[in-house]
């Protein structure tokens, strides 16, 4: 009975992490804005923090994390956060909850530093909104976990690695109105600061 009772807060402590929390909060955003207005509508999701370049030069720089958690209609939700369940939770099985929260954070803060200054550089201005970026940095991360554990993490290999990098990045190169450079830049940054964060104990 006591080892059942345990089983079950372990289940329940695994359920209710930073994960979830990060999930609630673009979910419940998400509805609340439904409500509001049309989703789908970048000139609506502009009112409510997306990403413009001419915004960010006139100093509204917070839309570079603000824009992390809105989302164009239900479909661009749901992909992202089915996406974020998969690949975060897997995550949060090497790293600590508020080291998982900076990775996220800083994933998609590159993100959308990477989708801005691709747009100036190209002249191509256009509204961006989304948890891509933050989401493609934990994809970044938790090849970094791999590598650090010698090519193998729970189920995940380093060829499965590269070969889910390669497919992201490629579908965002390939695909009309995906913001690729969103995608890429918080992928390294991803990786990168958890190569800062990430280090842990050898086995002896």
């Amino acid at each position: 009975m006591v080892s059942f009772m345990e089983e079950k807060k372990q289940d329940i402590r695994q359920f209710l992490n930073i994960n979830t929390l990060i999930i609630a909060v673009n979910v419940l955003l998400f509805l609340w804005l439904s409500m509001l207005g049309d989703t789908r509508n970048g000139a609506f999701l502009l009112n409510f923090g997306a990403m413009y370049p001419e915004f960010l030069q006139q100093g509204e720089w917070w839309r570079l994390v603000t824009a992390m958690f809105l989302h164009f209609g239900i479909e661009h939700l749901l992909s992202n956060m089915f996406m974020l369940w998969f690949v975060g939770n897997m995550l949060l099985k090497a790293l600590k909850p508020w080291q998982y929260a900076i990775v996220y954070l800083i994933s998609g803060l590159g993100g959308s530093l990477a989708s801005y200054e691709m747009m100036v550089l190209a002249h191509d201005y256009a509204i961006s909104a989304g948890a891509s970026g933050a989401i493609y940095g934990i994809v970044g991360a938790l090849f970094w976990v791999v590598l650090r554990h010698g090519g193998r993490f729970e189920t995940i290999r380093t060829k499965q690695m590269v070969l889910a990098v390669v497919c992201y990045v490629s579908y965002g190169f390939t695909t009309e109105g995906v913001d690729a450079w969103a995608h890429l830049g918080g992928m390294v940054a991803g990786f990168l600061m958890t190569a800062i964060l990430y280090h842990p104990k050898k086995q002896d």
